[in-house]
Parts: structure tokens; C-alpha cells; sequence
């Protein structure tokens, strides 16, 4: 033990560290690939928070890249109509499914009208559900198997807590994730999620949202979530 410090803080600090090592030690970038545009998929349930992180992860990234956006959720009223409102707060590509009712088609067509836009990155917002069901999975796959995604992004509420890593193995076992942006935030969950979502799920968690405005989203990094979670 250092001279300097106690016995316990000596504790808290080795407690901190294994926790940073935990969450997987360094902040990861989205890897975009070869193709442009490049497809990013945001997956999770109905709930999560998962069209405004799409919109906050295009503002993003619209600082280095052209970004559009697309809706493949054909089953939420206004689903789109959201999508293209807030997409237009950030003057960013949105896509007009016009008469188009199928996810995938949608999805392949806004990649296709990106290239033509000179676009770099798509981000997509699929549909969620309540639960994992069958119809939802098939559909997710049909779209990966459709635009494929350079990675697919797993949108999970830190407010469901442990549910939602259940959810995010479910995720990876069926059509196998990328990545994990951990929404809400700024409520009162503290981050017991994020941990156990990097070692069940043993995928990095990549951003965090911090609150309902379109510019609060940031590159997790797992020192600050491990003083959060020791309450520092």
C-alpha cells in the first residue's frame, strides 16, 4: 500500500480498475468497412429510445460524414414522420418510403438513393416489438442478409436493467451484433447494465445517450462509467 492514500482508497482504485478492464479497457469507434455508403442497422425493442439515438448517432457523425437516415419501422404510427422530423432538425438525409410497405425493400432502396446523394454513411431504425418474437428476428435478417450492414448497433435501455442484457444475448445469438449504445442514461440507473452487458454479451459498448436533446449522445468510455458506477 502507497503511503499516500489509505488502505480503502487503495481498494476503491483496484475495484475501479478491474471494473474500466471489465467494460473492455478502451473507447471503440464504429468500423464503417470498405462500402460507401456504409450501412449502420440501430436493432433493440419497442421502447428503448431507439429512433432518437439514430437521429443524435447522425448528428454525430455528421461531423466527419455525409449521413442519411432511414425508418424500416412500417408498423409504428408515425414511426417515420418522426424520423424525418428530427432527421430535418439536423439537416440530415432522410429517406421517403412513399408506398413502399416492405421493411427490406425500403432499407435497399435508401441505400441505393444514399449513393446517388453522395452519402457516406446509412443509418438505419428498424421496428422494434415488445418482446423478441420470430417475425421481428426474421425480418432483421432479411434486412441484414438485404443492405449488408458494416455493423449492427444493438440499442439497449439502461433503465430495464438486467432485462436488457437477456434481450442483447438474444440479439447477438440470432443475427449477431456489433455493437451496444446504452440509452437513457441520464435517469437514475447507475450502469450495472453496461457492465454486465460487455462481459455477457462480450460486445463493446460504442456510445451512450445522456438525455432527450439531439446533441446528447457521446463516445462511452469506460473509466467514466466505472466512477459512475462506484459513485465518484
Amino acid at each position: 500500500v502507497l503511503d499516500s492514500i489509505t488502505p480503502g482508497q487503495q481498494v476503491v482504485k483496484i475495484v475501479h480498475d478491474q471494473l474500466v478492464k471489465l467494460m473492455g479497457g478502451v473507447n471503440t469507434n464504429i468500423k464503417f468497412g470498405a462500402r460507401i455508403p456504409a450501412p449502420l442497422m440501430l436493432v433493440g425493442l419497442q421502447g428503448c429510445g431507439k429512433t432518437t439515438t439514430a437521429v443524435k448517432l447522425a448528428r454525430l457523425l455528421s461531423r466527419e460524414k455525409k449521413v442519411y437516415l432511414v425508418s424500416a419501422d412500417v408498423y409504428r404510427p408515425a414511426a417515420m414522420e418522426q424520423l424525418a422530423v428530427l432527421g430535418r432538425q439536423i439537416n440530415a438525409g432522410v429517406f421517403a418510403a412513399g408506398n413502399l410497405k416492405n421493411p427490406v425493400e425500403i432499407c435497399v432502396q435508401a441505400v441505393e438513393e444514399a449513393k446517388r446523394e453522395g452519402c457516406e454513411v446509412v443509418i438505419i431504425d428498424t421496428a422494434g416489438r415488445l418482446h423478441i418474437d420470430e417475425a421481428l428476428m426474421d425480418e432483421l435478417k432479411n434486412i441484414k442478409a438485404g443492405v449488408k450492414p458494416a455493423e449492427i448497433l444493438y440499442v439497449a435501455d439502461a433503465m430495464t436493467g438486467q432485462d436488457a442484457v437477456n434481450v442483447g444475448s438474444k440479439f447477438n445469438d440470432l443475427i449477431g451484433i456489433d455493437g451496444i449504445i446504452m440509452t437513457k442514461m441520464d435517469g437514475d440507473a447507475r450502469g450495472g447494465a453496461a457492465l454486465s452487458l460487455q462481459a455477457v454479451v462480450g460486445k463493446p459498448i460504442k456510445f451512450v445517450g445522456i438525455g432527450e436533446k439531439v446533441d446528447a449522445l457521446e463516445v462511452f468510455h469506460p473509466e467514466r462509467m466505472a466512477s459512475r458506477i462506484l459513485g465518484m
